[in-house]
């Protein structure tokens, strides 16, 4: 009974799509972490630490930018509706764009923005560009269940953008190379969205109508009001970390704590953005089509929680040795590092997916407020505590453990109020039929 159960679970169309998700993500991740050990060679923790600021910054322009609305592409039952969302996020994210480019040509020409120089200007205008392609393509593949096309896209991104480090590296391009690559690799991999983008339009052409667009950005103006800000906070977040950690302590140490927690983040990236796409796509159906969402709750996480015990627990008891020994003998704090977030990480691995959650159920304003006190836990220690007993690598690895355990516990709580949200979801459910 066991495995005729599990053979009926893997003809299903979840492990179907989960199947095609995590194709195209092993080979673009395993072609990432392949390289990996011979960049941590080639760039030290300080460039590093440069391109993990660059993108913190792109992906906080690029989800700004279409003020949220690609996130409701997947939800209207209706495909022409969906399209109305989609051209009207690209538009919006244009329009933007275009105003911020003006804003910082403006400053670089008048040298007020003397710290950035121009290329990077340019390279973060196009690089968040790319990003908002990608970003709506992605969410109209999530809507269509064309899962191929998001993989085809992951293995381009990776198979150029690494290549490219390594070859930079041979010119010595520093930090300019490791960001130009990136930028490339976006370039590249944004075309296979903007040629799909180009056959939507002309099979949907007959649907655009301004009336009806206005009326869409009504339905769905909790993303601008509720998602946007949160998104705001997560990214801001994100920002002010890098921040502190570039004002109180160092490069190097950003360097070695973002690599660290990029690590950390494997298991997300091979297994848990796919989940994430494919549990969304199935969450928006059974919601549109009045289902129960408490098993495929259930299924998600314990598929995340099965697959995350061993390789964080390595990390937990290992992370200095193996990161020392794959990466460099420069990179042990990095791996100092991933012992203590391990934990934190593992949770926010299981708890991924589902976080998409308040978006189908209309409980975005409760996941804003859960948002604000994580993004508190994480900034309010590192300006308190060095403030308190200084800037050394010891205060740090002591506001990281401080961080990494709030986290920790209050990523728990908030995978409480996300399990009460399908309970009360489903027993009204039952209650109605």
């Amino acid at each position: 009974m066991p495995i005729k159960r599990i053979r009926n679970h893997l003809k299903t169309d979840f492990f179907k799509s989960l199947t095609v998700l995590l194709t195209g993500t092993l080979i673009a991740q395993a072609i990432g972490y392949a390289i990996a050990p011979i960049l941590t060679r080639l760039y030290d923790t300080a460039e590093m630490g440069e391109l993990a600021l660059y993108m913190r910054i792109t992906g906080f322009v690029a989800a700004m930018a279409t003020l949220r609305y690609e996130q409701a592409v997947p939800l209207p039952k209706n495909e022409g509706h969906s399209y109305l969302l989609y051209r009207l996020s690209l538009l919006i994210g244009l329009i933007v764009l275009f105003i911020s480019g003006l804003v910082l040509g403006f400053f670089v020409l008048t040298r007020v923005a003397q710290k950035f120089e121009w290329w990077y200007i340019l390279m973060t205008l196009i690089g968040s560009a790319c990003l908002i392609l990608i970003n709506l393509g992605t969410n109209w593949s999530i809507r269509t269940g064309t899962f191929s096309l998001i993989s085809k896209q992951k293995i381009y991104n990776s198979f150029i953008s690494n290549g490219l480090k390594w070859i930079f590296a041979l010119f010595n391009w520093s930090y300019f190379g490791l960001i130009l690559a990136t930028v490339l690799g976006y370039v590249i991999s944004s075309f296979s969205f903007l040629k799909n983008f180009t056959k939507i339009r002309a099979k949907y052409k007959g649907y655009a109508s301004k009336r009806k667009t206005y009326a869409l950005m009504k339905e769905h103006k909790e993303f601008p009001l509720l998602n946007l800000p949160h998104v705001v906070v997560d990214n801001g977040r994100d920002m002010l970390v890098a921040t502190l950690i570039f004002a109180y302590f160092s490069d190097s140490i950003f360097g070695s704590f973002s690599h660290s927690y990029n690590m950390l983040r494997i298991p997300i990236m091979l297994v848990g953005v796919s989940l994430s796409q494919v549990f969304y796509n199935q969450a928006v159906a059974k919601f549109n089509s009045k289902g129960e969402l408490k098993p495929l709750f259930q299924k998600t996480t314990l598929i995340l929680t099965a697959i995350s015990l061993i390789p964080f627990t390595v990390l937990y008891f290992y992370g200095e040795p193996i990161f020392s020994w794959v990466f460099g003998s420069n990179w042990g704090d990095a791996g100092r590092y991933s012992e203590t977030m391990s934990f934190w990480l593992m949770v926010n691995f299981v708890i991924s997916p589902v976080s998409s959650l308040p978006l189908i159920l209309g409980k975005q304003k409760i996941a804003f407020s859960l948002g604000i006190v994580s993004a508190l836990i994480q900034v309010i220690p590192l300006w308190l505590i060095p403030e308190l007993y200084g800037n050394s690598e010891e205060v740090f690895v002591k506001t990281l453990e401080v961080i990494s355990y709030s986290q920790a516990v209050w990523l728990v709580f908030s995978f409480c109020v996300y399990y009460r949200f399908v309970t009360i979801y489903d027993t009204k459910l039952m209650i109605a039929s």
